[in-house]
């Protein structure tokens, strides 16, 4: 009898957790009912996210379109160090350029400059060159990126006693509090012509010094997590694909990696196009033609080395 009744209280006991989870769950709202929200659009296939990997960007046929005109957001906190936007490709259905906007990330560790990355006109082609970080800046192109990175070295500010001093005529500090600033005025180029590679008779003719190729060589650290996530969320998102925004990225700038919209983030304008002046029938990504048009050149070759 004992036997039983032990038998009985423990039917009871674990009965009734599952009566009463059971009544929880029918009591819980059915969140798939809302989902997804108002206003969702999905991607078509052609464009669904993934990861973009680096030989995606490795060697192209198509010119990258102008650097888009933009203004600096405002830096989110004392600490961050600016990361200029810059054209990516992504080789997918159909092949084409996005927008990497340029936002304020920290560095990996105090005493490191970011070196920006640039694209290289070689052997009937572009070649991608990726950024780093480093005590010194490198060659990137020549490419003036502006707010501090005017084509050579970097001037919107410098490292001191672990310490990162700020330009404030090239940084936009807003109303914060920086205790460590600086002031010299840059001159300002011709903002009008963006130009967005390095080489052929339409990129800049900057070449890098010995210097700087030794420079290239010696060990620096990539993009850190942030910078990554920053520029895979660039990759999914439609509005920042060339042909589908004419070289005129809706987000072009933002204050904070990963974050693509919200109070901050600023709009782009498209120059000129630099390959009006050019006079090797160089094509931009933003002028390729998009769905039902001639198809683009698949990415060849290996990655072009860093110089």
């Amino acid at each position: 009898m004992q036997k039983l009744l032990a038998g009985l209280v423990f039917l009871f006991l674990i009965g009734e957790p599952c009566a009463l989870a059971q009544e929880t769950n029918a009591a819980a709202p059915d969140f798939r009912s809302s989902f997804p929200p108002n206003g969702y659009r999905p991607l078509p296939p052609h464009f669904q996210p993934r990861r973009v990997i680096a030989a995606d960007m490795a060697k192209v046929s198509v010119a990258p379109p102008p650097l888009p005109s933009y203004e600096q957001p405002t830096i989110p906190k004392e600490g961050y160090l600016w990361m200029p936007g810059y054209w990516a490709w992504r080789k997918s259905v159909p092949d084409d350029y996005f927008w990497v906007p340029g936002t304020w990330v920290l560095p990996p560790q105090p005493g490191l400059l970011w070196t920006p990355p640039y694209w290289s006109r070689v052997d009937g082609g572009y070649a991608f060159h990726a950024g780093y970080w480093a005590a010194e800046v490198g060659f990137y192109g020549g490419i003036d990126y502006r707010f501090g990175y005017s084509g050579d070295g970097y001037q919107g500010g410098r490292w001191e006693d672990g310490a990162f001093l700020y330009n404030r005529a090239v940084n936009n500090l807003g109303s914060f509090e920086i205790t460590h600033v600086y002031d010299q005025a840059l001159a300002v180029g011709d903002n009008a012509l963006r130009i967005s590679f390095n080489g052929g008779r339409s990129g800049t003719a900057a070449q890098p010094t010995r210097h700087q190729e030794a420079l290239a060589s010696e060990r620096h650290i990539g993009p850190t997590d942030e910078q990554q996530r920053h520029f895979e969320f660039a990759a999914m998102d439609r509005s920042l694909y060339s042909k589908l925004n004419n070289g005129a990225p809706g987000v072009a700038a933002t204050p904070h990696a990963c974050v693509l919209d919200g109070l901050g983030v600023t709009r782009s304008t498209r120059p000129k196009d630099h390959t009006a002046r050019s006079d090797d029938n160089a094509t931009t990504g933003a002028n390729v033609k998009p769905i039902g048009g001639p198809d683009i050149e698949r990415t060849r070759g290996e990655q072009s080395p860093a110089k």
